[in-house]
């Protein structure tokens, strides 16, 4: 197959395809990039307190610094407040940066997320970092994750009489509609997200074993994703004193807009612009002196 080109010539379909195959997003860059955590553990709104979400704040910091993330971690932020840092983040000059990623840790419904005094709708977050808004991070992976219930459904799973395969599809709620996007729900819409008050959540336990994992032995962010469903999956399972709760399932979900394989691996000098070049100062301020 062919395509006709304005001066008349005529280009291979296949080889025109294949200039632009590029099969790995470049993560070399001088900064792995931000890594901004928007924590809710309490709230000024008829809504209860999420024990919990202090451990996965832990658990996140830890294994995204090794990762070579800026992690900064905001508590129990106002909505006005939380779109000022999201601003501000679009803002900066990600150049030198390899990617993004902004996790939200709070209650949830239908595509709605809370914030410490109302809620707000998912698409907020990642509108501003569209190619035409945050230009210097286009066509690098921006990736999205949010632990919190899609709705008050319990999974009641179901017991296999066999080992059977089965067919299924998902359609998120909404989803970007461009490219480079990676969206990240810790359940299905319309269903319950589990957490335990001193473990933390269940996606964010088993996301911090699978990124802990993938600084040694790195693989791409679509299959860790996978494996993060399959512990969720098989591995948890709710214990409460009431039947309507006891013995309840969940399974988180992902929609990708990736277009090449995302693999994160350790990177040492992976903190903030700013905060490196302080230290690359002061260091250069000392070597100055000779001492003898």
């Amino acid at each position: 197959m062919t395509n006709s080109s304005n001066n008349g010539g005529r280009i291979s379909c296949t080889d025109s395809l294949n200039s632009y195959k590029n099969e790995f997003y470049h993560m070399n860059h001088k900064y792995r990039g931000k890594a901004i955590i928007f924590s809710h553990d309490s709230f000024d709104i008829d809504i209860p307190p999420r024990a919990g979400t202090r451990k996965d704040c832990n658990n996140l910091d830890e294994c995204l610094t090794t990762l070579g993330f800026d992690v900064n971690i905001f508590h129990n932020l106002k909505y006005t407040n939380i779109m000022k840092q999201i601003k501000q983040t679009a803002e900066v000059n990600h150049s030198e940066h390899d990617c993004l990623l902004v996790m939200v840790l709070s209650h949830g419904h239908s595509g709605l997320l809370y914030a410490r005094d109302t809620h707000y709708r998912a698409e907020n977050l990642w509108n501003p970092f569209i190619d035409a808004k945050c230009p210097t991070l286009a066509g690098k992976p921006k990736l999205f994750m949010f632990q919190a219930c899609q709705g008050e459904e319990y999974d009641n799973g179901i017991t296999l009489q066999r080992k059977i395969e089965t067919d299924g599809w998902y359609e998120p709620h909404k989803i970007p509609s461009h490219p480079d996007f990676l969206l990240v729900l810790s359940t299905v819409p319309g269903y319950f997200a589990w957490r335990n008050s001193d473990h933390g959540s269940w996606f964010i336990q088993a996301l911090y074993e699978e990124l802990t994992y993938t600084a040694e032995d790195p693989i791409d962010i679509l299959t860790l994703l996978t494996f993060v469903c399959q512990k969720v999956a098989l591995n948890f399972e709710s214990n409460t004193s009431e039947d309507a709760s006891n013995y309840k399932k969940q399974v988180p979900c992902f929609s990708s807009m990736l277009t090449r394989r995302l693999v994160l691996t350790r990177k040492p000098n992976g903190k903030s612009s700013k905060r490196d070049s302080f230290f690359d100062s002061f260091n250069k301020y000392f070597s100055s002196f000779q001492f003898k």
